[in-house]
Formats: C-alpha cells, structure tokens, sequence
C-alpha cells in the first residue's frame, strides 16, 4: 500500500478514538505553513480569523485532517450526569437539539473534564483528505463509486509547497516526538518553492473505532484511480 499517513506504525495501527490525542497535537499546532487552504465564503471574515485552522497530518500523497468531531451523546449525558442536577443536564440537551454548541453550555471545568475523557466518548469524525494530481481529474462522482467513506469530493488548483514523503519521513525518524517532528517540517516546508497542483479534495464520516490503517486502505482504493502525485503537503486548514 502507497497511501500511508507519515507517522509511526504504532500510532497508525491505533483506532481513531485511540489516535485522537496524538491527531490533537498535530491540528492544534500553530504551524506557520506556507499554504492556507479555505473552502467556503471568505466574505466578511477577518485576518484573525483566517489565520485561525487546522495543521493536517502529513501523508505520503498530500495531507489529511479531522475536522470535525462527534461524540457518542449517550457517554456524554452521562458524564453531565455524574457532575450536573437532572434538570440542568435537561436544559443542556435541549439547547444541544437546538443547535448551541457544548462548549457554550456547560462550565469550564467540566469541559476540560470532557475534554479529557474524549478518547472514550468519541463517536466518529469527519475527515479530509487533500491530494495531489498529475493532471486534472474528469468524471468526478465515477472516480469515488463503490467507496462508501466518501460523500464529498471538490477539484481545484492552488500555489502549493509540496515536498517529497522520503524527505518527511527522514523528519519522523530524526524527531523524538510530535513537537520536534512538526517544528522539523516546519522548516522543511518553508525552505522549498512554490508549485501550481490540482488538488483533489475528498472528504466523508468515519467511526471513531476505524484503525487509521483501515482508513488508509479506503483513500488507496481511491487513489488506484486517479492520477495522483506522490508529494506531500502541510498547510493550514481554516475551517469555516
């Protein structure tokens, strides 16, 4: 298999769930990358709030991030069970029907306390993966037919910083842990020059309990039909 994410077999092997403190440190870290990537209405957002995003895990064809997560609500209304009164655990189920957001709702020490237990509570999580093309792709919804994970699929052409995946993992095996590994592509990715790539954008929902290895057999059964470049990439990923 060719499509593989460029971090250690022992984390790769790990369910998403069981992965998620580790894909934490690496989307949460402020990278100064050379390439912010939106999709969406820019309209009428500030420079702050570009700046504001995601660093993907690095790949051996392009990069991939997690979004969005979603928790097993069950495992979360029990946990506001175990601190709350019923009926303040009420009002918070139904502003979550209505569409407030958890971090809003509840105190701050509780949510650091959710926060924590994550990995337990995970139910699954929207991904994206971000690859590059040799030429550009026709035929868009043939190209994703029969692969189930996949409900999103967008073409488009960017100025990118792509670096060889030998270059990468030669960062993985010198770093002794995420933050040196990151600070190392980093500079890695800020040292080359620009190139113009399409970009295929593909994106779906998986179950938190899917190995990161499973979800990288699915992206190589996509990547058996396209013209896909064997480079990688880091950026920001603002998520609007």
């Amino acid at each position: 298999m060719d499509y593989k994410i460029i971090l250690p077999l022992k984390i790769r092997e790990l369910t998403i769930a069981k992965a998620y403190r580790y894909i934490e440190a690496i989307q949460s870290y402020p990278g100064n990358w050379p390439l912010i990537i939106i999709t969406g209405n820019i309209e009428g957002l500030s420079w702050d709030q570009l700046l504001e995003g995601i660093t993907p895990l690095p790949t051996t064809y392009g990069a991939l991030c997690f979004p969005e997560l979603y928790l097993d609500d069950e495992l979360l209304i029990a946990i506001l069970r175990e601190r709350l009164s019923e009926e303040v655990v009420s009002g918070i189920i139904k502003a979550i029907n209505r569409g407030e957001e958890i971090h809003r709702l509840v105190p701050y020490s509780l949510l650091k306390d959710i926060e924590q237990r994550i990995p337990e509570i995970l139910a699954g999580v929207d991904f994206e993966a971000f690859i590059p093309l040799r030429k550009e792709v026709k035929k868009l919804d043939e190209i994703t037919k029969n692969i189930d994970i996949i409900d999103d699929i967008k073409l488009f052409k960017v100025g990118a910083f792509p670096v060889e995946p030998k270059t990468i993992e030669r960062d993985l095996d010198r770093a002794y842990h995420v933050g040196e590994y990151l600070a190392d592509l980093e500079r890695t990715f800020n040292e080359v020059e620009e190139e113009e790539l399409d970009i295929l954008r593909v994106g779906g929902f998986v179950k938190a309990g899917m190995k990161l290895t499973d979800l990288e057999e699915e992206l190589q059964c996509l990547l058996d039909r396209i013209p896909a470049r064997r480079l990688t990439l880091m950026f920001t990923r603002v998520i609007l």
